[in-house]
């Protein structure tokens, strides 16, 4: 069997405080590697745990490395050379998780994109019920003066009616005296 460390033997074995070795099992086992702990639920290392964390911290100091992606880069290593599924199902859980995540997110995008678009039928229904309350007012006036305009049309046809009788009957009256004036012309002109 391989020999155990303390936290304290693998601080002086790295280099590295106590938070930062805290930092780096907590990250390694959030990513799904195993840290033995002891009876009171202490960490305890091995030999194996070592070699991890300094594959870690070599892999933290590449460019564009992120102590995540680091994370990842040593376990899939691990993994390799284990020849185990473990960074195979680690990585299809964050897959998942990266689209459960990205789902939500599109979730959030539509119900944002649904909200817009209720509150543009809400303003283009409010747009129409004025429109309409416009329209009928327009309507009731041209009716009012279409009613008017017929009125007028309709007053004007009997003042022209009006005027056709009493021009008739100044006519008759004119041919009555003609023909009274005529009889009564002959009447007296001797013969």
């Amino acid at each position: 069997m391989t020999e155990m460390y303390s936290p304290s033997d693998v601080q002086k074995m790295l280099g590295i405080d106590g938070s930062t070795l805290r930092k780096y099992a907590t990250l390694l086992e959030d990513h799904g590697y195993h840290v033995q702990r002891n009876n009171r639920g202490h960490r305890v290392y091995f030999d194996k745990d070592v070699h991890t964390f300094r594959k870690l911290m070599e892999f933290s100091k590449h460019e564009g490395m992120t102590i995540e992606r680091s994370a990842e880069a040593v376990l899939k290593e691990i993994s390799e050379e284990n020849n185990t599924d473990t960074v195979t199902e680690i990585e299809s859980l964050q897959n998942t998780s990266d689209q459960v995540v990205e789902h939500n997110c599109n979730h959030g995008e539509l119900l944002e994109r649904i909200e817009h678009l209720e509150q543009i039928n809400l303003d283009l229904i409010k747009l129409l019920k004025e429109k309409a309350v416009r329209e009928a007012y327009q309507e009731e006036k041209i009716n009012k003066i279409l009613k008017h305009v017929e009125r007028i049309d309709q007053l004007e046809a009997e003042r022209i009616r009006g005027i056709e009788e009493e021009t008739r009957m100044q006519i008759a009256a004119a041919n009555h005296k003609k023909w009274w004036n005529w009889f009564t012309w002959k009447k007296a002109k001797p013969n």
